[in-house]
Formats: C-alpha cells, structure tokens, sequence
C-alpha cells in the first residue's frame, strides 16, 4: 500500500492498542497484560511497511507527507512517553523490557531496507542516552542488545559516533560493576556477559578506537578473562568470539605498523599496536 493509505490504517489499528496500554499502566495492569500489549505494538511496527515514498503527486496533494517518515518510526516516536512510563511502572520485569526493546529493533530492522532505509537513525540520538539511562537502572541484557542494533545499523553516520562513545562507556562501566559484585556475579548474569561480549565484537568490528583509545580495553580484557569458564552456551560463545577479534585486530594492527594499512582490514586496527602490551604483560594469551 502507498504511504497515504498506510498511515492512517496503522494509526487506527495502532490506536486501541495504544489505550488498552495506557489504561493498564494507569489502572495497575500487571505485567502480563502489559507485555501481551507490547508484544501487539512490535507486530505492527516490525511488519508494516509502505512499498515506495510519496510521489510528487500525493505530496501536491497532502504537502505534510513530503518530509514523512516510515510509519512504524512515525508511531513509534507517538509510543515514546508510553515506553517511558512502561519502564518506570515495570523496569525491574526482565520480561516486560525484552518485549519494549523488541519495539525498538524490530522498527529498526522494518526500515533497514527499502524506500525508507535509514529513517530510524533520527531516533538514535534520542533512544541511546533513553536505554543508557534505563541500564544503569536495571541493568538488563535487552538493553545492551539495542545499543548493538544501533551500532550495527548506524556505524558508518559519524555524527552518531560520540552518542555510540558514551553509550558504550556508560553500559560497561555498569557491566564491570555488575560481573565483579560477588563471587557469583558471572555465573548469574549470562545474559548479560552474552550480550555485554557481542557488543564489544560490533565495537571491534566497526570502531574499535571505543576500545583501543581508552581504558576499557584493559577493563573489558580482564572481565572476558573472568568469563571464560562461563556454563553458558551463547555466553561463553560470545566471550570467546571476543577474544578472537581482539587477536585478528592485533596481527592487522602489527601488519599496519610494518607495511601500512591494507583494503579490507579492520577499522582502525592500528591503533591496537602500541596498545596491546598491558595486555600481553598479564602473563597469557586468552585461551578457549
């Protein structure tokens, strides 16, 4: 369907849905209904899309739809202060915010492609520093798992770069708190190891100066070190996985000091040489 027949039709759907919300929230829902609801919201957002952009006839007509974006980021900015009051009534329901984080990443998976690429990426300056803030509250794993999907989505738009920087600065010093309060922080958290590892793989991957130019490579080295051992599958995965892009990046970095950078490395693995050596001075390699 065209832009023009599609928004009013997600707003009609959308707009009972969004009630029944807003009256759970208001009349002490609890957090089944709630996450039922949230579960109905993220089908829309994730599934809806028009086919092509405005033509310059149906702007001539309705000159609001000329800057108009894809309709699921469209009803998610109306959702925002719902999602915000979803989280102050039910932020300690790990449930709950994996269903309000599904929100987020399936509106940015249904604009990745198409006519409307891109159109999420207004949100992301406005949606870190929200699930930032939100983590250091509650620190659950959904939360580091959509600053992951922004970075993925958005590595290559620089002017997201110091909102990925403190991002990332923030929700690990939260992580390193967390993983190092008892004995058994690890082993009780795998989720958030899970997560926390994969996250640090896409900084590698897309910016790895996040880590190469601060002290979180030493702080997010010795933390996978702790987790190694981890009886988790995907979170034992996800720190290995670590460890090995830690590895690749060193040997580019040592090609890029001896012959200059080649086509193909990784971003910025260069800046990994002279950095390397804390880490080789802790006595090992990682292992598996």
């Amino acid at each position: 369907l065209p832009l023009p027949q599609v928004l009013p039709a997600m707003e009609a759907i959308a707009r009972p849905l969004l009630q029944r919300l807003q009256a759970a929230l208001e009349g002490g829902g609890g957090p089944g209904e709630v996450s039922v609801l949230l579960e109905q919201l993220c089908a829309l957002l994730g599934k809806v899309s028009p086919g092509e952009r405005p033509t310059a006839d149906e702007v001539a007509r309705v000159p609001a739809l000329q800057d108009a974006l894809h309709p699921s980021v469209h009803l998610l900015q109306q959702l925002w202060g719902v999602l915000e009051a979803i989280f102050e009534r039910h932020g300690g329901d790990s449930r709950v915010m994996e269903k309000l984080c599904r929100c987020y990443k399936h509106t940015s998976r249904n604009t990745a492609q198409g006519p409307f690429r891109g159109d999420f990426r207004s949100l992301v300056p406005r949606l870190l520093p929200q699930v930032t803030g939100w983590f250091e509250r509650q620190p659950h794993s959904c939360f580091l798992y959509v600053a992951n999907v922004c970075l993925r989505g958005y590595h290559d738009a620089p002017e997201l770069l110091p909102t990925f920087r403190e991002t990332f600065a923030r929700m690990s010093a939260v992580v390193f708190r967390l993983l190092s309060a008892a004995p058994t922080a690890i082993p009780d958290n795998p989720d958030v190891v899970d997560d926390f590892f994969e996250l640090c793989s896409t900084v590698l991957r897309l910016h790895p100066a996040l880590l190469a130019e601060s002290e979180l490579l030493l702080s997010s080295f010795q933390c996978g070190c702790a987790a190694l051992r981890i009886q988790h599958r995907e979170a034992n995965r996800a720190v290995v996985g670590f460890f090995e892009m830690l590895l690749v990046l060193r040997q580019a970095g040592e090609r890029c000091s001896e012959m200059g950078p080649r086509p193909g490395s990784p971003r910025d693995s260069s800046s990994f040489g002279p950095r390397w050596a804390p880490l080789a001075a802790m006595g090992s390699s990682p292992g598996t």
